[in-house]
Order: C-alpha cells, then sequence, then structure tokens
C-alpha cells in the first residue's frame, strides 16, 4: 500500500512540474494572439483548453504579473496592442496557434493524470489509516505535510460517504 501513495504522489509532483513548465509558453502564446494578432478570446481559450474566464486570469498574468489584476473590459485593437507593448508582452510570430494549442494539450494532460493521482493517492491515505498507520508515517511515505494526509483522507472519506 505504501508503494501506491509514494508513486501517487511522485505523479502529482511530476505533473505540477509539468504545468509549470509549459504554463508561461501557452500564457505567452495566448496573450500573444489575444493582443497582437486580435484573435477572440473564446477561440483562444478552446485552444488552450481553458475557459473564457480562464483566458482573462491569464492575460491579466501576462500583462500584470497578477491573476487577479483585471484588464480593461473592451479594448480597441490599438489599445491591446498599446497594452501589450507597454507591459512588454511577448508577440510570437513564429507558429504561435501551435505553441498554444501544443502547451495546452500537454497541461490538460498533466492535469489529468494529476487528478486521478489526487484519487489513488486518497483512497491509499485512509486504506493506510484504516491499518493502523499514523498520519504522520503516511505523510513521511508520500513526501507531504500530515496536514495534506489529513485533507486526503476526509476527502476519501466523504467520496465513499462516511
Amino acid at each position: 500500500m505504501d508503494d501506491r501513495i509514494e508513486l501517487a504522489a511522485h505523479i502529482i509532483r511530476q505533473a505540477d512540474a509539468e504545468v509549470a513548465l509549459h504554463a508561461d509558453e501557452r500564457n505567452n502564446a495566448l496573450a500573444s494572439l489575444f493582443l497582437y494578432d486580435h484573435y477572440e478570446g473564446t477561440q483562444l481559450g478552446l485552444m488552450a483548453g481553458v475557459t473564457k474566464n480562464a483566458v482573462r486570469s491569464i492575460l491579466a498574468q501576462v500583462v500584470h504579473g497578477n491573476s487577479r489584476q483585471t484588464l480593461p473590459p473592451r479594448m480597441t485593437e490599438e489599445e491591446m496592442t498599446r497594452l501589450a507593448r507597454e507591459y512588454n508582452v511577448p508577440h510570437i510570430t513564429k507558429s504561435p496557434g501551435q505553441k498554444l494549442r501544443s502547451a495546452g494539450i500537454v497541461i490538460e494532460t498533466a492535469y489529468a493524470r494529476r487528478g486521478v493521482a489526487v484519487t489513488a493517492m486518497q483512497d491509499a491515505a485512509l486504506a493506510l489509516q484504516e491499518t493502523g498507520t499514523s498520519l504522520v508515517e503516511i505523510a513521511r511515505m508520500a513526501g507531504v505535510s500530515r496536514k495534506l494526509v489529513w485533507q486526503h483522507v476526509a476527502a476519501s472519506r466523504k467520496r465513499r460517504g462516511y
């Protein structure tokens, strides 16, 4: 059982690293296509595998360095280009759509793999706890905090209905 929790923790860390590695490429390509080439945000979201609200969040992150800071709700094409230049948003001219799509696929695949691994880790943590293994020991096996293990056990219990 401890092999299962160790493997799940490894998969989660690997997926997080993969997302971190490709997020900037996806975000910069999306911002370039939106702000310089004036593609519609909804279509870019579909290409990147994100919602239209996530598109706004990604644009704010690239422009302001903070995903919670908002952009103006309506901008002309000239204002969009001026904003991009003012905040030094990179203009990707060589296959930005291809970069957006490929990075989006990698990120979405990593998120899917992570989701399965989280569920497996939750179930393994609950099973270990039910056999008498302490939360501290489970946390050590997985290389995570005791609080996170407790949250995983609680989530697994809730999913199972007890």
